[in-house]
């Protein structure tokens, strides 16, 4: 039978380096091979417990202040805190407590142990040293043989580790690698909870905020991604000084930011703390050598716009920003019922459009370019038509840049490359004494595909199209667009035997610095400055200096929107060797020009250059 004193006395020769025998009472009659067998159990039985990996601690019964009395520990309980044998014991258990202990924890293991019931848990302690730990617990009561409990059974383990590596778990789940920020799923939970007590409680009431960088694409392609890192940091950190601490700040991804602003009292806050997220925003940046300024668009949505999840509400406020962000930089807008009606009837059109190349609804129409020497048809520009079963003929301005956007221009203009050349090739055997000329738009997306001058490669073999007639028409923001790569790219494409021209050239980006440096063939000239004729004198001492700079450069110039006698006049005047424009034509359809094509514009013989 184990006893008080039997184990001090283990305990004293624990720490003696002995390790003592309690044996049976002399009521307890045993055989000596039994005494012997008893003997050999309890030596084994202490050689154990000493020697256990796990921290081993022995107490007496009392549960009530100031607690039970530690009567033994083993040596991993000194290496798991630090006290030594004759430091702890005699002392209590609570001894190990601190100011970060769970309470609630010893509440349910006294009323496990009072009743006799084995308690197992985990709660902060500490060390000797003052230092915190994770401590496991398996404490269980020790029974004689009369079935009455005389001491407590404590088999303790340090989980720090394990308690860390499950935080750190937790953490990365619902954090931002990049700028410590709670990330995207965090978010959604925590915009649900704030949804869930907006609709209990009438009086509360938040704002989102969806906040995307204005020119972050540029800066990124331009200083490169680890600059661009440094940079989302920075603009967090700014974020995040600007916000109040009560509100809540996310990375979605990208340079998207959300921001829960908590218990709206007065709508002013919301417009403070935007006019604040810019204002930090603005200041400048110093990134290596360069310095960088940026803003940022904000949609901003309530909760009192009756709201159920959280992806609802984080879409209006996706909406609100795209919203801002077409009213130019540094700007905000709040949602309302409108930008919801536009934005389902974009993604209608989206949708209609992505089948609109399997239905056969889209067609090339084709105007005609005019060399201005003796007003004769010399080619013509496809332009891309859309035949809405519904709504009949759809602006190209309306769906090519959603085309854009959602990727399906690349698709779309491969078939565009592949329909033009055909158009070409048939044309060629029509009039074989006409060389016409196919110009052909290509978009930003098409270029940055690695593939693209293959795919050109292919369909000219297939389609059988003469590619010294094909004239491929890239904007000088495109160009921009691809990087240091665009040199390469145009080479290549000038290498199969095409003819390359600038279009819309003099707006967005101007790039005449640059411009000797791409195997450009032609300019045409936007029809801004045609337009210009007559009303802008600067805008038409422009024209001329793009001109004078093209053929200085060795490339033909057409001069684009020529609508008017007096505007055919004045670019003939400045030189410009072709023109295009409803004046001599609008762009129909390929049965149009063919109907025409021997009598209108045409000469009976070639005689106009190799343009």
């Amino acid at each position: 039978m184990i006893t008080d004193k039997n184990l001090t006395d283990f305990n004293k020769s624990n720490s003696e380096g002995k390790i003592p025998l309690s044996l049976p009472s002399p009521q307890e009659k045993f055989s000596d091979s039994c005494i012997e067998n008893s003997q050999e159990q309890i030596t084994l039985l202490a050689a154990a417990v000493h020697s256990a990996h796990d921290s081993i601690v022995i107490t007496t019964t009392e549960l009530d202040y100031p607690g039970p009395e530690i009567i033994f520990v083993n040596k991993a309980f000194t290496k798991m805190t630090g006290y030594c044998t004759h430091d702890i014991i005699g002392k209590t258990p609570r001894i190990l407590q601190g100011p970060n202990t769970d309470r609630k924890v010893f509440k349910d293991l006294k009323e496990k142990l009072r009743n006799g019931q084995v308690f197992f848990g985990e709660a902060i302690n500490y060390r000797q040293d003052g230092t915190e730990f994770y401590n496991q617990w398996h404490i269980e009561p020790i029974k004689n043989s009369a079935g009455e409990i005389t001491h407590y059974l404590a088999i303790q383990r340090d989980v720090t580790d394990k308690i860390n590596d499950q935080k750190r778990l937790v953490y990365d789940a619902f954090h931002d690698s990049l700028t410590g920020l709670h990330n995207r799923a965090w978010f959604l939970q925590t915009l649900q909870a704030s949804l869930v007590k907006a609709n209990q409680y009438q009086d509360y009431i938040f704002a989102l905020l969806f906040l995307d960088l204005d020119g972050f694409k540029l800066i990124n392609d331009t200083l490169g991604h680890s600059i661009g890192d440094i940079f989302l940091q920075e603009v967090a950190h700014r974020i995040k000084n600007a916000i109040r601490p009560q509100d809540k700040l996310a990375r979605l991804g990208g340079d998207e930011f959300t921001i829960i602003i908590e218990d709206v009292k007065d709508l002013g806050i919301i417009s403070q703390i935007t006019n604040d997220i810019q204002t930090a925003l603005q200041q400048p940046l110093i990134l290596g050598s360069q310095e960088v300024f940026t803003s940022a668009s904000l949609g901003i949505t309530m909760s009192t716009m009756g709201y159920e999840t959280g992806e609802e509400m984080l879409r209006d406020a996706d909406l609100a920003m795209y919203r801002a962000k077409s009213l130019g930089k540094s700007r905000s807008a709040i949602f309302n019922k409108t930008m919801h009606k536009v934005a389902v009837t974009r993604l209608n059109l989206e949708n209609d459009l992505r089948k609109a190349l399997e239905k056969e609804q889209l067609e090339l129409y084709y105007q005609p370019i005019i060399f201005v020497a003796n007003q004769s048809i010399v080619g013509f520009e496809s332009l891309l038509r859309w035949h809405h079963p519904e709504e009949g003929f759809i602006s190209p301005a309306r769906f090519i840049p959603l085309a854009e956007e959602t990727g399906l221009i690349v698709e779309i203009g491969e078939w565009v490359l592949r329909q033009a050349c055909t158009q070409c090739r048939l044309w060629q055997g029509l009039i074989p004494n006409h060389n016409l000329f196919m110009n052909i738009n290509l978009s930003p997306r098409q270029l940055k595909q690695s593939n693209f001058v293959h795919d050109v490669e292919q369909i000219l073999q297939k389609t059988k199209c003469d590619r010294h007639l094909i004239k491929l028409e890239i904007t000088e923001s495109a160009i921009l667009e691809t990087d240091n790569k665009a040199d390469i790219m145009l080479n290549e494409l000038k290498e199969l035997g095409v003819k390359l021209c600038i279009d819309d050239f003099g707006t967005g980006y101007s790039s005449l610095s640059r411009l000797y440096k791409f195997p450009i063939d032609v300019l045409k000239i936007d029809a801004c400055f045609i337009r210009a004729i007559g009303k802008e004198e600067r805008k038409e001492k422009i024209l001329e200096i793009i001109v004078t700079l093209a053929h200085n450069l060795d490339m033909e110039v057409v001069a684009e929107g020529v609508e008017t006698e007096v505007q055919f006049l004045k670019v003939k005047q400045h030189q410009c060797e072709y023109i295009q424009g409803y004046l001599f034509g609008k762009p129909v359809s390929s049965q149009e020009i063919e109907k025409s094509i021997e009598t209108k514009y045409l000469t009976t013989t070639n005689t106009h250059p190799a343009y």
